[in-house]
């Protein structure tokens, strides 16, 4: 008897930057993804994440929210751990960029630049340009840090892709649709040559946003 294949269900927006993380991720570890249009805040995510973010998901039963803790478990239940690193100091690194992505540089280039260039506009509003002009010194020296560390490594976390590489593919890949992502990052040549390399893997291409 052939066993069903299990799927990652998504609850969010159809374009989220932390649901294509979880969807890469899904994928990477060899399952399917599904996308169930949620809207952020609405009384339908405020039942399934108490703070109204996206995504939510359901798998094996479990209720998740929260990235990183969706991404951890669908590596640990379907591959083994194996996008958390082999080695200690792997494991670290991981950990330890995968934060950066997330403390650091989604704040300033979401909400201080690609919200306010690419969304607002799509939605029928203005862009903010004091919000993009202060932001763009910020995610400047984020992207120098991360591009000096690719310096001395292929991938963030040493010589093998892991989940800190897919959060920050999905990060940087959201600053590069914008006008001024593609300026900044002509000045770090190893991070766009990264980016190049991460955008061939199979599970990136399956998860292109339409505005790609």
């Amino acid at each position: 008897m052939t066993e069903t294949k299990q799927i990652l269900r998504l609850y969010g927006p159809q374009i989220s930057t932390y649901g294509r993380i979880a969807a890469i991720t899904a994928l990477e570890c060899g399952i399917d993804f599904e996308v169930v249009p949620t809207a952020t805040n609405s009384p339908e995510q405020l039942a399934r994440h108490p703070f109204g973010k996206a995504p939510s998901a359901e798998i094996d039963g479990l209720q998740l929210y929260e990235t990183a803790a969706i991404c951890q478990y669908v590596d640990d239940r379907f591959n083994a751990s194996a996008l958390q690193g082999a080695t200690l100091q792997e494991r670290a690194y991981n950990v330890q960029w995968l934060s950066v992505a997330n403390s650091y540089l989604f704040p300033i280039s979401e909400f201080g630049l690609v919200l306010p260039r690419l969304v607002v506009p799509l939605m029928g509003g203005v862009a903010r340009e004091d919000l993009i002009k202060a932001a763009l010194p910020q995610i400047y020296h984020v992207l120098k840090v991360l591009s000096a560390r690719l310096e001395h490594s292929p991938y963030f976390a040493g010589s093998a892709f892991l989940q800190s590489d897919v959060f920050l593919y999905v990060m940087i890949r959201a600053v590069q649709l914008t006008p001024e992502g593609v300026v900044m990052l002509q000045h770090f040549p190893r991070l766009a040559e990264w980016l190049s390399r991460i955008q061939t893997r199979a599970a990136v291409r399956a998860t292109e946003w339409a505005i790609e």
